[in-house]
């Protein structure tokens, strides 16, 4: 298999992964077992490859965060020192894997990924797309049915995975925790907020479109007069009356009447290289993601954003 070029702007399934590295049907029970088994036709491939440190490597990021990407589909990976080409490997099960022990998640495909642990780029472009080539969850159900190694060949031959020329801000967005719609009371939000680490909640209309946002400022600025901080004298804000008034009334108000209208938000299709720059140059930590309708499609946050490039 050749290795990946940060030029190429085409490939296939199997330009990365080839016979050698399918399991159709494992016989594994639990995820450890088939990221073994992944990791074991991975060295086939690369015989330089150092599997225990690769397997020791893969279940640290196991035991930090869930590798299941989508329904049904896991992706574990890890950056590989001395490595020089992406090394994919899959297995497929009919009934299905658990990642994250007894109450995780069902997962009838596993991707391995290993990737040069100094080419973050590279890494980055392989991971998002092959997200973006199981993105349809029922193509995660098709593959996991057929019959043979032969048939998973087949099956991606005739489906051509494009690379992008370049990373942009849809590959990296994350899903968005709570949402909100512009008729949802105050108290809705506030519980939200409690159940969630989020300091912003999007604001959507009935079909999706983002209409606004609600931060924690605007929540301590509503129902405070615009004047009083500009004083010096704050002794009316000593008993937090403002704020018992808005909690009394909480019920009856609207998060459109709280939400912000100014807010930042990033093109899906936006060169990632942009957003360093937005990063760099603005003291926004936060973008949502939108499409060319305005739908919002997810967010990228300033930690999650460095994280991808330099330790995940």
């Amino acid at each position: 298999m050749e290795k990946m070029k940060n030029n190429q702007s085409s490939e296939k399934f199997q330009d990365f992964i080839d016979a050698s590295t399918i399991v159709c049907h494992s016989c594994g029970i639990e995820s450890e077992s088939v990221i073994c088994e992944l990791i074991a036709l991975a060295a086939k491939q690369y015989p330089a490859l150092d599997c225990e440190a690769v397997k020791k490597s893969v279940f640290a990021r196991e035991a930090l965060f869930s590798t299941v990407i989508a329904p049904g589909l896991a992706m574990p990976h890890c950056r590989v020192a001395g490595l020089d080409k992406v090394i994919v490997a899959m297995a497929t099960s009919r009934c299905g894997v658990k990642f994250g022990g007894g109450d995780g998640e069902n997962v009838k495909v596993t991707v391995l990924v290993l990737a040069p642990a100094d080419d973050p780029l590279l890494r980055l472009r392989a991971v998002s797309a092959l997200a973006r080539e199981f993105s349809d969850p029922e193509k995660v159900d098709r593959v996991a049915e057929l019959e043979n190694v032969e048939d998973i060949v087949k099956f991606f031959g005739v489906m051509p995975m494009r690379l992008p020329e370049y990373l942009c801000a849809g590959d990296l967005a994350e899903a968005v925790g709570p949402v909100m719609l512009a008729e949802d009371t105050l108290a809705f939000a506030f519980r939200k907020f409690a159940e969630s680490n989020a300091e912003l909640l999007p604001v959507l209309d009935e079909q999706g479109s983002l209409k606004g946002v609600i931060k924690l400022k605007n929540i301590l600025k509503y129902n405070i007069p615009l004047n009083l901080l500009e004083k010096d004298d704050l002794s009316e804000l000593y008993d937090l009356r403002p704020y018992s008034d808005v909690i009394s009334r909480a019920e009856n108000i609207k998060v459109a009447d709280v939400m912000s209208v100014n807010y930042e938000t990033v093109a899906e299709d936006l060169p990632a290289a942009k957003l360093i720059k937005l990063f760099l140059g603005t003291p926004e930590r936060e973008f949502l993601v939108v499409d060319a309708e305005n739908h919002l499609r997810g967010e990228i946050k300033l930690r999650d954003f460095v994280a991808k490039i330099f330790w995940k």
